[in-house]
């Protein structure tokens, strides 16, 4: 799973999937209705790919938090996140025995079950993660670069001077020579 385009937006109901970049905002859309709006640079966002949940050693990914539970529930919905406290935290204990209940407050909790269920409506979860560029090349083998064909034309210097300004070209001011009339001449 892949959560690097799935964000949250402060202010916002849900989350968003980054579906593109605008030349001044980046476009979501929204993984409830599909509807897409515009996310501009003054807005708090948070992907979700950040976030880690606190435990009592080192913290844990959300990734794996949530593939835990996807796990765990085997693709069906978890519990109600408007439901008891008390079964929110036992069925965070079974996603994440070493969670720290201490700094893991209640709305948190209760965030992490419904992003859960929205993950899980839109798929987001069943989504198997492509290897990464470099891991790509590692698993197929590194490709050579191909050498260029024996007919193909490399690129001409004489037009690339051609094209290239002339030294001292088009920006001289006038010499003395050339005749200029009182009226143009500035402060007469």
């Amino acid at each position: 799973m892949d959560l690097t385009k799935i964000i949250s937006i402060a202010g916002k109901s849900g989350l968003f999937r980054i579906v593109a970049q605008g030349r001044q905002a980046l476009i979501a859309e929204s993984l409830e209705d599909g509807r897409r709006i515009p996310v501009h640079p003054t807005m708090k966002v948070s992907s979700l790919d950040e976030i880690s949940m606190f435990t009592t050693g080192d913290d844990v990914p959300l990734r794996e938090v949530l593939a835990s539970l996807h796990a765990i529930e085997k693709g069906a919905l978890s519990v109600d996140p408007k439901g008891d406290e008390e079964t929110l935290w036992k069925k965070l204990a079974e996603a994440l025995p070493t969670h720290d209940r201490g700094r893991i407050y209640p709305s948190d909790l209760r965030k992490l079950f419904s992003w859960y269920a929205q993950m899980s409506k839109a798929g987001v979860l069943d989504a198997k993660e492509e290897p990464k560029a470099e891991e790509k090349g590692a698993a197929e083998g590194v490709k050579e670069k191909k050498a260029p064909k024996a007919g193909a034309a490399k690129p001409d210097v004489a037009v690339k001077k051609a094209n290239a300004p002339k030294p001292g070209g088009g920006t001289k001011a006038k010499t003395a020579g050339s005749t200029m009339r009182k009226g143009s001449q500035r402060g007469s």
